[in-house]
Parts: structure tokens; C-alpha cells; sequence
């Protein structure tokens, strides 16, 4: 295996918050890395660092000599001025496009750059001068018609400039554009951010056949990292640790590697305590007779210098201070949602044919399609907040719903989180408060305005406003969005202690198959119901009992021979 990347004992401290110290990273060829860590830890700002687009206070990073970086962001950098042709016709190779990336970058030297910005260009410089130099002038027609329908971008958009398309459309043109260039190295930051559950399926695919570089991932998608990376490096206070393994193999490695430091901290506490009765015995043979006073003395100094190091070192901890969370419900109906005949039309677009659905008490349903197959749509219609075009749908007479909404458009931008609680439930302030602490807020985060909040925050918000309304049905729209994965691991396993009803959609594969026992999927306009989780849904198409209406399964026919009756 070959060096291509190597943090060395780097320090990087922003805002007077310091992130690494003596942190020691690298990536070699066949390296397939899934960094995870709370959010906050420094995942993206280490991504920073390895490319050399931050600097750190310490250390240093290197690269191989001619290594090749891809970096993709969480949010796409991509030029808006160009279409996704010239992008991509530049990833592949075409020689003309080329040429005009050059060109481009000639006339930004002439342009005021800081140190880090000219030395990028020089790099970027230098990569495309190398590609040119074999590039073959050929018609990249082809290549880009595999490629794009492979995207299902039809023809008629590959001229479209790139601030046209969609945040989902943009992303895979991003990550389209580092798979096509095959870098050495390839850095991704939520590559699955915007995309649904069939485009997570295409990348993870494409990672796993085509690329062949060394891969580092930063993804809150489990079921990705599993399908991806073979190594699991954890960011946690500043250091990094490396697991072999999936995601599971790593949950059960660290654990383990947890209770093995906390049974070396206890018995290192055990002979503290052996160390403080013989140095306290030993003064008190010193004051009987003095010839003990030096090795008293010498002892006090050892007891001392081990508390120091025993001090320096925080006890391992199995669960971190993440947000508490546990839903309290009283039992409602027996039948919690009841559809008749619903169907869903925005203008001549047909969004659901008329269905029939019944979800009953205890049932976790989750909900899947592709975007726009109408999977929110039909939670508004749920909710309230959307008339069905046809149908009705009825919810259980001491049924209390709430709703998380992925845009957190049920948090009002001016409101304290504070007052929210307090309207959620009669608490006073301090009760308040201690709610709000247990979610993992702060006095001044209480005070603070939801339109200053994190996304993480308010995510939290409307998880703790949840908890509180005793509703024994959960209508759920995306609720891993924004929450890091200790956080999301708290939720699922409140919510399967949780004695009501759950409706839930989401892109998160690994909740999926974890919290649901039902999916319903939608395609087409076609609603079909699986007597399982995600993964059974997926592998089983065919098991799936149609609720569209004109398409039910007809009733087996008896065909075994009927007994007379004598």
C-alpha cells in the first residue's frame, strides 16, 4: 500500500476552540475510511485540512507526490455559469473542455488571490496541463449519454447552466464529475445529502464497481457506510480511531474497547487507594519514628503524581451527553388512520390514484418512493395541511398526532424554545428548562430564538416539543435529518419502546429496517404495502399487496377437489 495522504501531528484551533491536537491521519491506495463522529467534532473542517484548504497551527499534512484530490462538499461549489455538458465533458476528458477550464484559470491569475487560493489554482493548473497532455480530442458524446441516464438527466437539460438545477440535480453532477475524473483520493462530505433512496442506491453502487481510488466518507447513512467502507475512523475529543469493519462491527468494537478502559480505570482507582493507606501508614510510622520520614515523604510525592495522572485522564464513558429521549403515550383507538379512495392531483399531474389504507394502533409504518413520488403529499393530507383530491382520510376519535416536519415549519423563526415547552406543556420555567437540558440545551440556547438555532438544534427542539404532547400517534418527515448519529440511535431506540403508532418517512435505509415492520411504497402513482422493513421491501417487490384501487390482488381460487357432503 502507497502513502497518498498524511496528517502528522496537526493542531487546528478556530475561534479560540480548539479542535485537534497531535492528531495523526492518513490514506493509502485501497483505503475505503467512513469518518463519523458527534457533530461539532471537526469532520469537515479535517477534510479541510487534508486538502490543504485549511492550514493547521501545528504539524503538517502532506501529499505523494502527484496524488490527485476530489473533494466533495456538503453543498455543491460548481460553477453556475456552466452547464452540466461542459462539467462533465471536462471530467471525462474532452480536450476542448479542458482548454477552457485553462483558459479560465489564466485570467483569474490576473485577479487579487491569497497564498492558499493561488496555490490551489497552480495545483488545479498543473492536474488539467497533465490530463490534456493525454487527453484523446474525441467525441465525449457517448460517454455522456451512459453517464447521464445512468443520472436520469434526460438530454434536453445537459445544456442547462448548472444554477438551474435542483440541490439533488447539482450533487450528482458532483459526484458524477470526481467519479468520471477518478482522482486518487476522493474526500466526501454527505455525498448523500439531497438524494433519495434509489439515488443512494445508484452511488453506493458506483463506489463500490467503478471507482477505484482510496475513499475517506463523512455520511450520518449507515446503511451507506455498511454497502461502502471497510474501516470505520471515529473523531471523538480531538483523536482519531480506527475500526475494521462496518458500522455495526464498529458499535460493538467500541463498546467493547469501552468497558476494557473502564475496568483498567477502576482497578487503577483500586490501587490508588492501596497506594494512599500504605503512604498514609507510612506518615504515621514517620511521626512515631523519623528514620520512616523520607520514605513518607516519597511516598506522598508518588500518591500525589498518580492522582495528577489518574485526574488527567476522563473516565471512559459507554454513553456520551446526548439528548434524553422517551415518548409517553396512553393507548388511542384501535383503528389510528383509515383512507378511503384517496388520490392526489396537482393540476393534470397525478400524484396517488385513489387507495385505501388502514393503519392500526402499534403499527410502524414507514414510507418510501422516489422524490416527488408524493411520500409528503400525502403526509400533509395526514396532517391536515392538504384536502385529498378525492377520498378522505379520517384519524381515530382519541388519536392526538404529532407532526415533525423536516423544514421544522412547525417552529415559530421568533419564538424561545423555552416558550414553545411551556405552551407544549404546563411547566413552569424551571421545568421548562430542565426539559430543554435534557435534550441537550443550554440556558442561552433556551433563550434564544428558533431562527438562530442549528439545524440540529431545532431538530432536537421538535423532538423534546413531541415528547411532551403525549401523542400516541408520531407523524415523521425525515427526523434523522440534521441529528448525528448518537443522536439518531437515542431516537430509534425510544421509538421502539414507544407503545403508539409511528408513520414515518425517511432516506435513512438503517432507521428503516430498525423502527418499521411496514412500508408502504409509492411509485408511479402506485401505493403497495409490505409486511416488513426496508430491506424485505426492497428484496421482495413482488410481495408487495397493492392498496391502489382497480389493482388489488384477485382472491386465490380453490382449485383442490371439494369432498360431497353425505
Amino acid at each position: 500500500m502507497v502513502l497518498l495522504l498524511q496528517a502528522a501531528n496537526i493542531t487546528y484551533a478556530h475561534g479560540g476552540n480548539e479542535l485537534f491536537r497531535n492528531l495523526q491521519f492518513s490514506i493509502q491506495t485501497g483505503d475505503r475510511f467512513a469518518l463519523v463522529g458527534e457533530n461539532g467534532t471537526g469532520k469537515s473542517t479535517l477534510f479541510r485540512l487534508l486538502t490543504r484548504e485549511l492550514y493547521p497551527q501545528e504539524g503538517a499534512v502532506t501529499h505523494a507526490n502527484g496524488v490527485t484530490i476530489g473533494f466533495l462538499r456538503q453543498e455543491s461549489d460548481l460553477p453556475a455559469h456552466k452547464t452540466v455538458r461542459e462539467v462533465l465533458s471536462a471530467a471525462i476528458g474532452d480536450a476542448d473542455a479542458l482548454e477552457f477550464e485553462l483558459l479560465e484559470i489564466e485570467e483569474r491569475f490576473s485577479e487579487p488571490l491569497s497564498d492558499e487560493e493561488m496555490s490551489a489554482l497552480l495545483d488545479r493548473q498543473a492536474h488539467l496541463l497533465d490530463r490534456l497532455d493525454s487527453a484523446a480530442a474525441t467525441d465525449v458524446t457517448e460517454q455522456l449519454q451512459d453517464v447521464l441516464g445512468e443520472l436520469r438527466i434526460p438530454d434536453h437539460r445537459w445544456d442547462q447552466p448548472i444554477g438551474t438545477l435542483s440541490g439533488g440535480e447539482r450533487k450528482l453532477i458532483d459526484v458524477a464529475q470526481f467519479l468520471l475524473e477518478q482522482p486518487d483520493v476522493l474526500l466526501l462530505d454527505e455525498p448523500d445529502n439531497h438524494f433519495d433512496t434509489e439515488t443512494r442506491s445508484w452511488l453506493e453502487h458506483w463506489l463500490t464497481t467503478r471507482f477505484t481510488g482510496a475513499l475517506c466518507m463523512i455520511s450520518h447513512d449507515r446503511y451507506m457506510i455498511d454497502r461502502v467502507a471497510t474501516t470505520i475512523v471515529e473523531l471523538e475529543d480531538g483523536k482519531v480511531r480506527s475500526y475494521p469493519g462496518n458500522y455495526s462491527a464498529f458499535q460493538q468494537q467500541k463498546r467493547a474497547r469501552i468497558e476494557r478502559e473502564l475496568e483498567l480505570r477502576e482497578l487503577a482507582e483500586r490501587e490508588y487507594l492501596k497506594m494512599k493507606v500504605s503512604s498514609e501508614e507510612l506518615t504515621q510510622w514517620a511521626r512515631q519514628n523519623p528514620k520512616f520520614a523520607s520514605r513518607a515523604e516519597q511516598a506522598r510525592k508518588r500518591l500525589v503524581e498518580e492522582r495528577a495522572r489518574l485526574d488527567a485522564q476522563p473516565w471512559p464513558k459507554l454513553q456520551r451527553n446526548t439528548a434524553t429521549i422517551q415518548f409517553d403515550a396512553e393507548r388511542g383507538s384501535t383503528n389510528v388512520v383509515t383512507g378511503s379512495n384517496v388520490s392526489i392531483r396537482f393540476g393534470d399531474r397525478v400524484v396517488l390514484r385513489p387507495f385505501d389504507v388502514l393503519v392500526r394502533h402499534g403499527e410502524r409504518v414507514g414510507i418510501i418512493g422516489p422524490n416527488g413520488a408524493g411520500k409528503t403529499s400525502l403526509m400533509k393530507c395526514l396532517t391536515g395541511d392538504l384536502a385529498p383530491t378525492s377520498g378522505s382520510i379520517g384519524i381515530g376519535a382519541s388519536i392526538v398526532m404529532a407532526w415533525y416536519d423536516q423544514l421544522h415549519g412547525t417552529l415559530h423563526p421568533n419564538a424561545q424554545p423555552i416558550e414553545l415547552v411551556r405552551k407544549a406543556k404546563a411547566l413552569n420555567e424551571q421545568q421548562a428548562l430542565s426539559a430543554l437540558v435534557a435534550m441537550g440545551f443550554d440556558r442561552i440556547d433556551a433563550m434564544n430564538s428558533v431562527k438562530n438555532l442549528s439545524g440540529g438544534e431545532q431538530a432536537r427542539l421538535q423532538i423534546a416539543l413531541m415528547m411532551l404532547s403525549g401523542a400516541n400517534l408520531l407523524v415523521l418527515d425525515e427526523p434523522t435529518n440534521n441529528l448525528d448519529l448518537a443522536s439518531v440511535e437515542q431516537l430509534e431506540d425510544a421509538l421502539l419502546e414507544y407503545d403508539g403508532t409511528i408513520i414515518s418517512i425517511s432516506h435513512d435505509r438503517y432507521f428503516m429496517d430498525r423502527v418499521c415492520t411496514r412500508i408502504l411504497a409509492i411509485e408511479d402513482g402506485v401505493v403497495r404495502d409490505y409486511p416488513g422493513g426496508y430491506t424485505y421491501a426492497i428484496a421482495n417487490p413482488e410481495k408487495g399487496t397493492p392498496l391502489t384501487l382497480g389493482l388489488r390482488h384477485p382472491a386465490a381460487v380453490d382449485d383442490s377437489p371439494k369432498k360431497k357432503r353425505r
